[in-house]
């Protein structure tokens, strides 16, 4: 599997588990959560399966895109700040690797 497809995987894996907890109550059903959930994994795991410095950027830019469609423009300045700099970090980690 290329790593595009094993971070598609992934990040269907998460939707799906997120849809079964919405039917099962835990957890409230929230487009923006669903949405921002998909697409975060998505980034995350590109980042990992890739270990390129493109696949480390996309997924860093996709993991961080994520995170903010799930807060829903509600989150604060310090928090966002605070995912930007774990995903710029990972980026350098996974791309100082190669």
């Amino acid at each position: 599997m290329t790593p595009g497809e094993t971070a598609a995987a992934i990040a269907a894996l998460a939707v799906g588990i997120y849809l079964i907890a919405a039917s099962l109550g835990a957890v409230q059903l929230a487009v923006n959560q669903l949405v921002g959930l998909a697409v975060g994994v998505f980034g995350a795991a590109y980042i990992l399966a890739g270990r390129t410095r493109e696949s480390a950027f996309w997924g860093g830019v996709l993991a961080i895109l994520g995170v903010a469609v799930a807060a829903g423009g509600g989150a604060p300045p310090l928090f966002l700040l605070g995912v930007i700099l774990v995903f710029v970090s990972l980026f350098a980690l996974v791309a100082g690797r190669r």
